[in-house]
């Protein structure tokens, strides 16, 4: 009886940790999302203060930084000093028409839009994953400020070895008018990360200033073995930026699903700036309405490696032939 009573026992302590390897939690400020006692991501719910050097008008919230390497290296940066309004993963059109006149949402010194975090529907855990469900909205300001879009994300933190982490970002995008949003044809603007100033190679302008600050060896690859510049606008499949910190390279991968819209996605790789982006809207515009959301799938790869190039196809590969 006695056995059986011990046995129990580890039974229900065995089923209270299963799962706990990766967790999310929820702050007033944030919901983080830990994988084997690391931080993996951090999603703000208020937009974080800028540095005194930047200028408010870049506060926002409703974007992931910092995105951790296993070892616990950000490979996402907010308020860059160069571009402060590109701050880790972010979602955000540029060039768009609402109601006649012209919303950027990207660029917020214009003061016409901006995304910024609404509410968390709610955390979920499971045996091998952890992660939340929020909303955003998608603001015109001028000349009233209008609610124009709602985007919901889902974001999955899957356990994964200790040699990368690995996490899913699904996002809908629906109308809150009768009038659609016209995504005009531009060269960047949709799905975007942004890595460490240190990254900016020595031809950016703002390197050439700050040299003390840049110039850490960094680059791009994506599938089709196209790197910074061969790179820029190509339809990939998936887009890798490494960089060096403290000497030793890291790296983060974007993988972007066949069923999203105008796959695989033409991807914005910026000739100096550790940033890119998958933009739909390189080639055409289009319209998001009532009847036409706009959705798409990424995973991410994080490591504290250089890109392999033949794995994150392989990784690909798998992940459009289980995702659901």
């Amino acid at each position: 009886m006695f056995r059986l009573l011990v046995c129990a026992v580890c039974m229900l302590l065995a089923r209270s940790t299963i799962g706990q390897e990766t967790v999310a939690k929820q702050t007033p400020g944030a919901v983080s999302v830990f994988s084997k006692g690391t931080e993996v991501l951090r999603y703000n719910i208020q937009a974080p203060e800028p540095p005194a050097d930047v200028d408010p008008i870049y506060a926002r919230s409703g974007f992931l930084h910092p995105v951790r390497t296993p070892s616990g290296v950000a490979v996402t940066e907010a308020y860059p000093l160069d571009h402060p309004h590109q701050q880790g993963i972010f979602s955000a059109w540029v060039k768009t028409t609402f109601e006649g006149r012209s919303v950027d949402f990207w660029n917020l010194a214009k003061g016409s839009g901006l995304v910024l975090h609404d509410r968390v529907v709610h955390l979920f855990q499971s045996d091998d994953r952890a992660g939340f469900e929020v909303e955003l909205i998608h603001r015109s300001l001028k000349p009233t400020p209008v609610d124009v879009l709602r985007e919901k994300w889902r974001v999955t933190v899957h356990d994964a070895s200790n040699d990368f982490h690995c996490f899913d970002l699904h996002l809908v995008q629906t109308a809150l008018t009768e009038k659609p949003l016209t995504i005009n044809r531009y060269h960047y603007g949709g799905f975007a990360i942004r890595g460490p100033t240190a990254w900016l190679t020595a031809s950016d302008r703002y390197a050439k200033d700050h040299a003390d600050r840049t110039g850490s060896p960094s680059g791009f690859v994506n599938d089709l073995g196209s790197k910074r510049i061969e790179g820029n606008h190509q339809h990939s499949k998936w887009v890798a930026m490494w960089g060096q910190v403290d000497g030793k390279p890291v790296s983060i991968a974007v993988l972007s699903h066949p069923e999203n819209f105008r796959a695989p996605q033409p991807a914005r790789l910026h000739p100096s700036k550790p940033y890119f982006c998958f933009a739909p809207c390189v080639e055409e515009a289009f319209l998001i309405d009532r009847e036409h959301p706009y959705a798409a799938k990424y995973r991410f790869l994080v490591t504290d490696a250089m890109p392999d190039p033949p794995w994150i196809s392989e990784q690909w590969s798998k992940w459009v032939s289980t995702s659901e």
